[in-house]
């Protein structure tokens, strides 16, 4: 649609899209004349919409006049429980589909996404032969929005942060500490907010971090306050530790307002180290 006159799309055009079957998570087979990055394999890779569905369908060209597309690979053995399938990996998602031969799932590559002009769905069809459930949508859906809203700290402090057994070790060591049988103590955890000064790379000096976790009930929250003061009483000293200084603390849920939180941010790397559920789609 590149060059043509936008002011010619509009409802009619839209719901051509919308009956087509374009949509957040559609699988598309780009014919030769599309135009696909320069690096696209088109015997072993296939495309996937990243666009939200409803701007997919928006009646106005001129506000939303792309979708994007997303690379994508096919696997043949799938395991719902690896970090590519839980979304645990931020570059690369497993998402589940059914209708191709000996491809169980989509191997997703965040880095690889282009954007096409939005007219280009009249053109053409997506397959919708191969289908994703609508959770498997939701699911890609959400890891898209985690990447995009993950908050980026001072290299520096990350540096400093993930030493061995420093920092962010000895906080997931603790989060992935048996709660129940079979059940990560992580699992009771809601969310962990973090905030940090100065917002820079220090050459020198300290990083004053301040790290607060809310948790599901009195049992999850006074295991893990027993699971991090040994590991974290080295940060919360006055000399600090690895170039830290460290404020943590521990709630529960039902003794917390949401105000606690004022300031903090979300740790969004740390997102499959808490019951998030769906907390990339009800903050994203």
């Amino acid at each position: 649609m590149q060059g043509e006159d936008q002011s010619n799309f509009g409802e009619t055009e839209a719901r051509l899209i919308l009956n087509a079957g374009w949509r957040q998570g559609s699988i598309f087979r780009p014919p030769a004349e599309f135009s696909v990055p320069p690096r696209f394999d088109r015997d072993r890779e296939i495309l996937v919409v990243c666009t939200q569905s409803c701007t997919v369908v928006s009646t106005r060209i001129e506000a939303d006049p792309y979708i994007e597309f997303l690379v994508a690979e096919h696997v043949k053995k799938y395991n719902p429980r690896s970090a590519e399938a839980t979304g645990k990996n931020l570059r690369q998602f497993h998402l589940p589909i059914t209708g191709m031969p000996n491809t169980k799932a989509l191997a997703c590559d965040i880095n690889r996404r282009f954007f096409v002009d939005r007219g280009e769905c009249i053109k053409c069809l997506p397959e919708n032969s191969i289908t994703a459930s609508e959770e498997s949508v939701r699911n890609f859906a959400g890891w898209i929005a985690r990447y995009y809203n993950r908050i980026a700290l001072p290299n520096e402090l990350v540096a400093r942060a993930k030493v061995e057994n420093g920092l962010f070790e000895s906080i997931q060591k603790a989060l992935r500490s048996e709660r129940s049988p079979g059940q990560e103590l992580s699992t009771a955890v809601d969310k962990i907010g973090i905030t940090w000064s100065p917002d820079f790379d220090l050459g020198s000096g300290f990083y004053q971090v301040h790290i607060l976790f809310l948790c599901a009930d009195e049992d999850a929250d006074d295991q893990l306050h027993s699971l991090l003061d040994a590991p974290l009483d080295q940060f919360t000293q006055d000399e600090g530790h690895d170039g830290i200084k460290l404020v943590y603390d521990t709630t529960v849920r039902s003794s917390t307002f949401i105000s606690a939180f004022d300031g903090y941010k979300r740790l969004t790397e740390w997102d499959y180290l808490s019951n998030l559920g769906d907390v990339a789609e009800e903050e994203g």
